[in-house]
C-alpha cells in the first residue's frame, strides 16, 4: 500500500481543512432581522506587552437610560478591582451612552504598581453608574497573560482525524488568533511534558485563521495528547486533545 508523502498530501488536503474550517453554511431561509448583540467588550489591540502595554476599551452596547457613566474594572491574581481606562468614580457616558475608554487614549491595561502573574487570566468588566453610584455590569471579557503578553484572543484548534495512526499526520485547522502571525505547536502530556510538533505551513491569514499538516516525531510515544498551538506575537493559546495510536494506520 502506497502512501502520499507528506508535503504531497498536504498539498492536496490542506484547502479541504481550509475550506471546512472557515467555510460559514449558507441559509436557504428568508432573511429576518437580527437579534440585538449581546453586550460584550472590544479591547484595542487584542494583545499586548504585559508590562505596559496599551490598548483602549469599548462595549457593542449602550449603559441603562439610568446610567450616568461607566468605568472599565480588571480584577485577578495581584490585580484587584483596578480602574482601566477611566475613573473608578465613573466617566461621563457620551451621547451613545456606550463606555469607551478612547476619551482618554490609550492607557497601559494593566497598572505598574501590580504586574500580571504569567499564565493567569483576569476578568475586564464593562459597568455603568447611576447618579447614586449604584453599579449595574454590561459585559465581561477574559484577558489571559502568557509569556509576558496580555491577549483577549480566544483561539480555537481543530484536528482531523483528533485519534492519529502510524503516519503520525493530521491536518489541523484554528481560528481566532492576531492576523498573519506565525504559530507554533506542542504535544502536552498529562503529565505536563512537552514535545515540539511539526506544523506546515505555519502561518495565519488576515482573519487570524489557518490550517495546516501537523507531523508527530517519532520519538513521541502513544498516548493521550493535549496538542497546544501558541501565537507567535500574541502568545495566544488554543488546545485541543489528541490520541496518538501507531497500532492504526489512519484513524
Amino acid at each position: 500500500m502506497k502512501f502520499l508523502r507528506p508535503r504531497a498530501l498536504a498539498s492536496v488536503l490542506l484547502p479541504v481543512a481550509t475550506l471546512a474550517a472557515l467555510a460559514v453554511p449558507a441559509s436557504a431561509s428568508a432573511p429576518t432581522a437580527a437579534p440585538a448583540p449581546a453586550p460584550a467588550i472590544t479591547v484595542t489591540p487584542n494583545y499586548g506587552a504585559a508590562n505596559g502595554g496599551t490598548a483602549v476599551a469599548e462595549t457593542n452596547a449602550p449603559c441603562p437610560e439610568n446610567a450616568t457613566s461607566f468605568r472599565f474594572m480588571l480584577d485577578g491574581p495581584n490585580v484587584s478591582s483596578s480602574p482601566f481606562g477611566s475613573s473608578r468614580f465613573g466617566t461621563p457616558l457620551p451621547a451613545d451612552r456606550i463606555p469607551d475608554t478612547s476619551v482618554v487614549g490609550q492607557r497601559p491595561l494593566f497598572p505598574a504598581s501590580r504586574p500580571p502573574v504569567n499564565g493567569a487570566s483576569y476578568a475586564l468588566t464593562a459597568e455603568c453608574l447611576d447618579a447614586d453610584l449604584a453599579v449595574t455590569t454590561l459585559a465581561t471579557t477574559t484577558v489571559k497573560v502568557n509569556e509576558n503578553v496580555w491577549t483577549t484572543l480566544q483561539p480555537k484548534v481543530y484536528a482531523l482525524p483528533s485519534k492519529i495512526g502510524s503516519l503520525r499526520l493530521a491536518l489541523v485547522a484554528y481560528t481566532g488568533f492576531a492576523s498573519g502571525e506565525q504559530v507554533t505547536g506542542v504535544l502536552r502530556a498529562a503529565d505536563g511534558t512537552t514535545a515540539p510538533v511539526t506544523l506546515q505551513p505555519q502561518g495565519t491569514g488576515p482573519q487570524g485563521n489557518g490550517a495546516a499538516l501537523l507531523q508527530i516525531p517519532s520519538s513521541v510515544a502513544d498516548g493521550s495528547y493535549t496538542l497546544v498551538i501558541t501565537g507567535a506575537n500574541s502568545k495566544a493559546i488554543g488546545e485541543i486533545a489528541v490520541t496518538l495510536d501507531t497500532t492504526r494506520v489512519w484513524w
